[in-house]
Parts: structure tokens; sequence; C-alpha cells
């Protein structure tokens, strides 16, 4: 029961994500599944496998890259988060928080980023992206927002806590 709320929960934030925070300049770099991912990687690794896949699926499908460029990116980035909250980071309290939600944030960007500029390279993309200074403008947007939002939503969830329980843990 619970991995079928939270496929529908992956499946409606990235529906929201795509279709509604995509077209405002200030809230595009919420990236909503990536939050979520972040999130419950930490409480529940298994259940965020299998959001990312969903997720990424919905993304890839909506998106002018390489398909599948998404999933892996996702992929990659909920491994490298189960890294770290694993080895660095010895419980569950606020600051593993902003900087597990950092980590996440600079290694999806890094992964895509690289993804999308191998496929230009072996001519399976059109385009590749370019490291201007509006890129590194947004990705500091990005950062901070994501960090806030996980931040938001941890201390939602500490004060929720019983009603979270059931579905998270």
């Amino acid at each position: 029961m619970k991995t079928l709320f939270y496929i529908l929960l992956i499946i409606l934030a990235g529906i929201f994500q795509i279709g509604f925070l995509s077209h405002f300049d200030f809230l595009k770099n919420i990236n909503l599944l990536l939050i979520i991912t972040i999130f419950t990687t930490i409480v529940n690794y298994p259940l965020a496998l299998i959001g990312v896949i969903f997720g990424g699926f919905l993304l890839d499908i909506y998106s002018n890259f390489w398909f599948g460029s998404f999933v892996i990116s996702l992929v990659l980035t909920t491994i490298i988060i189960k890294n770290f909250f694993n080895n660095y980071f010895s419980k569950q309290h606020f600051l593993t928080y902003p900087a597990i939600g950092f980590i996440g944030v600079l290694s999806y960007n890094f992964i895509l980023i690289n993804l999308i500029n191998f496929f230009y390279l072996i001519k399976i993309n059109a385009f590749s992206l370019i490291l201007n200074k509006i890129y590194w403008f947004d990705l500091i947007q990005q950062i901070i927002l994501n960090v806030i939002l996980i931040c938001l939503l941890y201390f939602l969830t500490t004060l929720t806590r019983a009603r979270f329980k059931k579905f998270f843990y």
C-alpha cells in the first residue's frame, strides 16, 4: 500500500513540476522529484529506487534529452546519497538533511550534464549544454531552493511523524 501511495506521490509531483513549476522563472529551479527522492532515500532506500524509476520515466517522456537520461541520473544520485549517508552520517538529525540535499542536487546536476554532453559526443543528441554564467546562477538557485524545501519537509515530518511513519518508514 505504501509503495502504491509513494508512486502516486511521485507521479503527482512530476506532473506538478512539469505542468506548473516549469513555467515560472523563479520556481523552475525547484525539483520536486529530487527533493522527494533525497528525503525518501534517507528513510527508505528501496522505496526511493522504485520512485526514481517512475519519476525519471515521467521526466524523460517530456524531455528533449535522450530517453533514459533522467532515470539514469536519478538512480545514480539515489545510490550516491545512500552511500554518503551510510558512510559519513550516523543519524537522521537536522544537519544531515541540508548536507545530503546539497550533495544530492550537485551530484544530480553533474551526472545529468555529463550524460547529456556524452550523448552529444557520440552523436545521439543533437545538442549539448553550455555551462555559462546563467547555468551557474540557476544551479546555485536550485541548490538553495531545494535545500530549503528539504529542511521544511524535515520539519513537517518531525511535527507529524506519527502520520508519515506508516508511509515512509
